[in-house]
């Protein structure tokens, strides 16, 4: 079965099997970190799995399984499914920035006794099982790619919601193709834009993006393109997967690729030649993809405007 959320010794909150995905990226959990569940008195380790790999699909994807369901107490309701009716879960949240200190270690904490953290500690204390589903709180666009991706394959894109900087929109309206659509109508529209691209290295260690289906402008067809810099790259916490999934992409598919972008585009005004780009100052806030992802996006439509 998958499991949601999980503990490591020596962080008190709960982690998603997406954050742990970065922290692990980020060079912050080691090379096999070690899992345990959060039932109530329940320590069965638990496996994130795909935590290694740099691609995600929609098969591929991290998540906790169990090694056996057996090493579970018999107070989890994890797996033991007590604690009433599951509540309906919220809007998924799209945070712009991640808080202060994000990715620093943390300290180790345990109880009074020193044998258990304080999340479990107030759980048993109280007899009550964990708090309710919470909103899926992401901070890098790939991870919406992927609820993108699910709610595509389950037919409710317009339904499903997600919370950007306050403002509620369905994944339909905020997912949106660059393909023919009129660049001048869309100079103020930040929404997260995608189409295929070509990718290439830069000779200071940077990437070049250059989207192979265009804007309208008039009766010119403008191809988007986009630069990420080194320097930004260098300073970004998971650039060990970044590098991964873009240096993998380059090699196997000759750069070939599906680019995701969380930004507004850019038509200079007084240009000789009108041209279009799409500027970022977060490396969160993009997803490049390899071609394979196009089989899981045939059949998803260009949003109307």
């Amino acid at each position: 079965m998958s499991i949601e959320e999980a503990l490591l010794p020596d962080r008190d909150e709960p982690l998603s099997a997406e954050r742990a995905y970065e922290l692990y990226w980020a060079e912050l959990l080691g090379d096999e970190p070690r899992f345990t569940c959060v039932g109530t008195g329940c320590h069965a380790p638990l496996t994130c799995a795909c935590l290694k790999k740099a691609e995600q699909t929609l098969l591929i994807r991290p998540y906790y399984r169990s090694h056996r369901l057996e090493d579970h107490a018999a107070t989890c309701e994890v797996v033991h499914g007590r604690g009433g009716e599951p509540k309906e879960r919220g809007p998924d949240v799209f945070e712009a920035e991640r808080p202060a200190g994000h990715f620093h270690r943390a300290p180790a904490r345990t109880s009074a006794s020193g044998t258990a953290s304080p999340a479990r500690v107030r759980a048993a204390a109280t007899g009550t099982a964990p708090s309710p589903p919470r909103p899926s709180h992401y901070y890098r666009l790939s991870s919406l790619v992927q609820k993108f991706l699910e709610h595509r394959r389950d037919k409710d894109l317009d339904v499903a919601t997600v919370t950007i900087g306050g403002e509620t929109t369905t994944y339909d309206v905020l997912f949106r193709n660059v393909y023919r659509q009129k660049v001048a109508d869309h100079g103020q529209t930040r929404a997260v834009w995608w189409g295929t691209a070509s990718l290439r290295a830069t000779k200071d260690g940077g990437y070049y993006l250059r989207f192979t289906r265009p804007f309208r402008h008039g009766d010119e067809l403008l191809k988007p393109t986009m630069t990420l810099a080194a320097k930004d790259i260098d300073a970004y916490p998971v650039r060990k997967l970044l590098r991964a999934r873009l240096d993998k992409i380059i090699a196997e598919h000759d750069g070939y690729c599906v680019v995701f972008t969380w930004a507004k585009p850019w038509m200079p005004k007084d240009a000789d030649k009108p041209f279009v780009r799409f500027y970022i100052d977060n490396l969160d806030h993009i997803d490049v993809r390899g071609p394979d992802i196009l089989e899981e996006l045939k059949n998803t439509s260009r949003v109307a405007t």
